[in-house]
């Protein structure tokens, strides 16, 4: 698959809105309301990212996956643990990935790009949180080797959602 993995930069705000409520409508349909995922905006998410992406100008935390046509198809990011683990210093903040190029090593090789900057960043745990009933995501961290490490829960459109943590305690092979 012909998939390049970059920096994102401002100019793929709306490709990343559109990829970023789409994944979620499709990946958490059955776990969240119905009402929570319809409600996604992606003008709303296009201006989220418009400003995420100016607040980390210096430092390229977000990376998108790019066809060779310039089709904006997964995004991910990280950086700095966010609660104050002390052992996983650095998060797997998202990743997002539109169906059709799941299963094909996009995803891993967007993880390896977050992991890749995180190492030059110092950093050299990592962590990520993820709904429990989504599956395919348990199983995905899983197969990169992460370990069950901690839930918790969340609300979310009005319903509690259990989460799970994976973690890795060393990312050099991510």
């Amino acid at each position: 698959m012909d998939v390049r993995i970059r920096a994102a930069e401002s100019g793929d705000a709306p490709a990343m809105a559109r990829v970023y409520v789409d994944a979620w409508r499709t990946t958490n349909a059955g776990i969240l309301p119905s009402e929570y995922l319809d409600g996604l905006s992606y003008r709303k998410a296009e201006l989220k990212w418009y400003r995420v992406l100016a607040d980390h100008q210096d430092t390229p935390k977000y990376f998108v996956a790019e066809t060779h046509v310039g089709k904006v198809v997964g995004l991910a990011g990280g950086g700095p643990e966010r609660e104050g683990n002390p052992t996983y210093r650095a998060e797997l903040y998202l990743i997002y990935l539109l169906a059709g190029y799941q299963r094909q090593g996009v995803g891993r090789r967007l993880v390896s790009a977050v992991a890749e900057e995180s190492r030059a960043n110092g950093f050299h745990t990592m962590l990520v949180w993820t709904f429990k009933d989504t599956h395919g995501a348990c199983r995905f961290y899983e197969s990169l080797g992460g370990e069950l490490i901690g839930s918790g829960r969340i609300t979310i459109g009005g319903r509690d959602v259990m989460e799970v943590c994976y973690g890795w305690r060393s990312i050099a092979d991510l």
